[in-house]
């Protein structure tokens, strides 16, 4: 995509320097005229001359005066090689005024483009003593920092809305909004809402009091309002007052604006409700401010550089961290009920779990007892499993009939595979699956289930490994004593291992038995594989005939032989016997004739 900036200068200082007019006079009409003289194209090679002099850059080529007249269009590269088009569109009014409009156009790159920035920038300055105003038109590169910037604005107004929100609901009640002294920020809020709910019907049974409110309106509420007790107390000299007022036809308005004047302060919503979880009221006021205005500024769009872009995402973070501070301290100062409870359960769990650990390590040291966890029966089981996975390593990892996965530490998954490459789609293959149960409380059970699995997920065999955590008491003396010793059993591994490599080597790969089966059938008479051997392997193996196996596949190794048919015979042979074309067989005769 494109990135497009485009500025126009207006009111140039001297008309001069893009035309002159001379006078002359027709002979042939009778009367004077104009000769024009256009300087548009040299003044603006000469801004680029001037720019890429400051700039240190790359190359520049002018393309000519494109699409309209007066409209100087120049490609301009970096040093780093990126491609920029200029065109600079001159207009004049009845040789007056004059406009020129500067369009920039760059690719989109996946950082962003300081060099664009500066580019832009450059014209700019260069261009702004020749003109009285640039005014500033479109600038895609800097709309993306405001969009960039403007998301996490939209962020933190969220979090602070929400933090707000929820202090004024402890402390005020649901319906804070309706309190005395906030009358102003109700009317404020009502009108809003009714928008918000036209807008978002979806939602119009939530709460929206703060959702309806501007920011520069909630910070108001924050850092200026009042609420005020609901009891209004007329003592006689107030009651005289009013009386007086009333006899003397004085508005009601006045009359209500004296009332309100006598109130009483309930809360200071500032100081009372949030100071005391803000750790500094005045450097959050700053920030607050700092952030209005910067959410402001990207959330209309206004132009951006890469520094003041920084300079933003920095005064977002530092006010993102007063709210997050703010809330923290509200949430451990102000906690409820299920929370309280849920912090006691945790303290009871820890206060339980460090008993436990003691006994345990008691145990051990004192009767030698060897106690696991569930992350050492976890390790134990592991490291059982990578033996196996060694021994059917040691014994097939050569044999380029097979291939064998890398191990991997199971979680109720496949810990390793063997596979006959054979036949591409990979169903000839053992998986070697396992599923831990860990139980590590003294006395108890803990069972790895070990399940070897062929291609359509049928069990060949399986095997049980069991740990049992040890256990005892404390005896009269006060010292431990062992009831029973742990024991980790995995007699039935041997049993599993023997059955998994008699598959591996007689029914993992069906197909010399198929050969075999073949060979017998016909009364030795074999027309589905080559006289020859594999490449590979060395095996007699070679598939000439597509009902076994694709033509040039070893039945054995599943290595792909490269077959070519003499030219005599016709019989399919090894690529690199051929000679000439023809097999070793019809070459000799050939050569005797």
């Amino acid at each position: 995509m494109d990135l497009t900036i485009k500025f126009s200068m207006d009111r140039i200082k001297n008309m001069d320097q893009l035309y002159t007019w001379t006078p002359t006079y027709s002979e042939e009409l009778g009367c004077p005229g104009e000769e024009e003289h256009y300087h548009g194209t040299d003044y603006c090679k000469q801004v680029i001359a001037d720019v890429f002099a400051t700039m240190n850059w790359g190359t520049q080529k002018y393309l000519g005066s494109l699409d309209r007249i007066a409209n100087e269009v120049f490609n301009v590269n970096s040093t780093e090689g990126i491609n920029y088009r200029i065109e600079f569109a001159i207009n004049t009014y009845e040789k007056k005024a004059a406009r020129l409009e500067c369009t920039i156009t760059g690719l989109e790159t996946e950082n962003y483009d300081q060099r664009l920035e500066e580019l832009k920038i450059a014209l700019k300055n260069r261009l702004a003593p020749d003109w009285e105003v640039c005014t500033w038109l479109v600038d895609m590169q800097s709309a993306q920092l405001c969009k960039e910037a403007y998301e996490k604005a939209f962020i933190i107004e969220n979090n602070l809305r929400a933090f707000a929100s929820k202090v004024l609901i402890h402390f005020l009640g649901a319906d804070w909004l309706s309190k005395p002294g906030l009358e102003k920020q109700s009317e404020s809020v009502k009108n809003l809402k009714e928008k918000f709910t036209q807008r978002v019907p979806e939602f119009d049974n939530i709460n929206t009091d703060f959702l309806s409110m501007t920011l520069e309106t909630l910070f108001g509420v924050l850092f200026d309002s009042v609420t005020y007790n609901t009891e209004f107390v007329l003592n006689r000299d107030k009651y005289d007052k009013l009386f007086n007022m009333a006899s003397k036809n004085v508005s009601g308005q006045n009359i209500a604006d004296y009332i309100k004047s006598k109130r009483t302060v309930e809360k200071n919503i500032w100081d009372d409700l949030f100071v005391p979880f803000i750790g500094e009221p005045e450097k959050f006021k700053d920030v607050a401010h700092k952030f209005i205005e910067d959410r402001n500024h990207v959330a209309h769009s206004k132009i951006l550089s890469w520094n003041s872009y920084q300079v933003i995402l920095n005064d977002f973070e530092k006010m993102n961290e007063q709210i997050r501070n703010a809330d923290a301290k509200f949430d451990m100062e102000e906690t409820s009920d299920e929370i309280l409870d849920t912090w006691s359960a945790e303290e009871k769990a820890e206060e339980e779990q460090d008993v436990r650990a003691y006994y345990r390590d008691r145990l051990v040291s004192e009767t030698g007892i060897d106690i696991l966890d569930e992350s050492d029966i976890e390790n134990q089981f592991d490291e059982t499993l990578h033996d196996l996975y060694s021994d059917v390593f040691k014994q097939y990892h050569l044999d380029v009939r097979y291939e064998i996965s890398d191990f991997q530490t199971p979680n109720e998954g496949t810990c390793f595979t063997v596979t006959s490459p054979v036949l591409e789609d990979g169903s000839l293959r053992v998986d070697v699956v396992a599923n831990y149960i860990i139980d590590d409380e003294l006395g108890e059970d803990s069972v790895c289930k070990i399940e070897c699995r062929d291609g359509e997920g049928k069990t060949i065999c399986s095997a049980e490994i069991s740990f049992r955590n040890g256990n005892g008491h404390e005896g009269e003396e006060g010292l431990m004593e062992a009831d029973e010793d742990s024991e980790y059993d995995t007699s039935e591994l041997e049993e599993l291992r023997e059955k998994l490599f008699e598959y591996i080597d007689e029914k993992l790969n069906p197909y010399p038995e198929k050969l075999d089966a073949y060979v017998y059938e016909n009364k030795g008479d074999n027309a589905w594989t080559a006289d020859f051997a594999c490449s590979q392997c060395g095996k007699f193996g070679v598939s000439i005939h597509e009902e076994f196996l694709p033509i040039g596949r070893c039945c054995y190794c599943g290595w792909d032989n490269e077959l070519e048919k003499c030219d005599r015979c016709g019989q399919l042979v090894d690529v690199d016997v051929l000679e000439n074309g023809l097999c070793p067989s019809c070459s000799a005769y050939i050569d005797k004739q």
